[in-house]
């Protein structure tokens, strides 16, 4: 009894010494480390790059995130075409030389496309809520269980 007593303590003990260790992240990365956009532009030829639509400038590879819808609407928006894009740009962790493009201002030709309405709310594309805006089921707002109850 004695026996599986202690082996039970300090099967507890050790248990709780390993989950109050931190988890890493991996190498180079801190948890901290937040990778924030920063606003820029750029131009080139459009081009698919592992299967989505990019732009090559140089050595950086820069994945362009606009809605897709853009692509069957506006004239001459294709693959090759060259364009001119201004928004924020964000370095994809460990992956050197290749970037997140959110498109806010779309350029081809003369013509340029006002995108930043389509853009939501910051980086994320919208999916976020605002500040100040609670769904339902939310305190304040109906039932804090949501649904019918």
């Amino acid at each position: 009894m004695k026996k599986t007593l202690i082996v039970l303590i300090v099967g507890i003990a050790a248990i709780g010494a390993v989950s109050a260790q931190g988890f890493t992240r991996g190498p180079g990365m801190a948890p901290s480390a937040q990778v924030q956009p920063t606003a820029s532009s750029i131009e080139g030829k459009l081009a698919l790059v592992q299967g989505r639509p990019a732009m090559v400038v140089k050595d950086k590879t820069y994945y362009i995130r606009m809605p897709q819808t853009l692509y069957g609407f506006v004239d001459g928006l294709k693959e090759g075409a060259t364009v001119r894009l201004e928004g924020f740009e964000m370095a994809v962790p460990l992956a050197a030389n290749t970037y997140f493009f959110q498109v806010s201002k779309l350029t081809l030709g003369s013509k340029s496309y006002d995108l930043s309405e389509m853009a939501g709310a910051g980086f994320m594309g919208g999916n976020q809520m605002r500040a100040g805006q609670m769904g339902p089921g939310q305190m304040g707002r109906g039932n804090p269980r949501g649904g019918r109850w």
